[in-house]
């Protein structure tokens, strides 16, 4: 009997060990149930300025990397189009093709250096950075001669009033260019008008430029300061 009374009383007590785990058991998880689960709110505030920062830093360093991109773009069309000119020079005893006026429409230039043999494409009068409708790629600017560039070689006085008065009043006019003027001269630049952005958006007084020679250049204040 005594025998039998220990193995009841071990029993008992194995049992009443495991009944204790397993109240324990069920009191954790009933607390781990009541504790708030995911972000706090100060979690989710710190996560949410941080994400705002990085994009504040890294959305403007795309746009300037686009900005830069499409302005080594620009300078590949102004060249092409010089080369353009230095072609037809050679087919006509050295002049250049001649607009009649600094600003738009050229729909003679644009027949005069795009096609076969002629170094230009009708892509390159249009500058990527460009977005104002009037001077962007299109199809109806093409057909109209209205491309993103100015061409310094031409006959009559400007008279868009929207130049600046260093175009309208200080550039001799008739100017009718010749490869054998000085290399530095300018042929064709950006479109730059008075009090207005040019078309870099990261540059907004920039301008690039393009000389007889075929070298192209960009300043980014004060193009009049330049001009030859």
């Amino acid at each position: 009997m005594q025998e039998w009374s220990r193995v009841v009383r071990w029993w008992l007590l194995v049992a009443g060990c495991r009944l204790g785990q397993r109240e324990t058991a069920n009191q954790q998880r009933a607390t781990n149930n009541q504790q708030p689960s995911g972000f706090t709110l100060v979690e989710l505030l710190v996560a949410i300025a941080t994400i705002g920062l990085m994009l504040s830093i890294v959305i403007p360093a795309l746009g300037r990397a686009r900005d830069n991109a499409d302005i080594v773009l620009c300078r590949t069309h102004l060249r092409n189009l010089v080369i353009g000119c230095q072609i037809y020079a050679g087919d006509n005893d050295s002049w250049l093709p001649v607009e009649a006026r600094l600003d738009n429409p050229h729909l003679g230039l644009i027949r005069a250096l795009s096609g076969p043999n002629r170094g230009a494409t009708v892509k390159d009068f249009y500058c990527p950075s460009e977005r104002r409708p009037e001077l962007a790629l299109s199809a109806q600017n093409v057909a109209e001669g209205n491309i993103s560039y100015f061409y310094y070689s031409f006959k009559e006085r400007p008279a868009n009033r929207l130049l600046s008065n260093f175009l309208l009043k200080s550039v001799a006019w008739p100017r009718r260019l010749k490869t054998t003027m000085a290399p530095d001269t300018w042929v064709l630049s950006d479109s730059w008008f008075s009090n207005m952005p040019t078309a870099h958006h990261w540059w907004p007084k920039g301008v690039n430029y393009a000389v007889l020679d075929g070298s192209v250049s960009m300043v980014t204040q004060g193009p009049r300061n330049y001009f030859k």
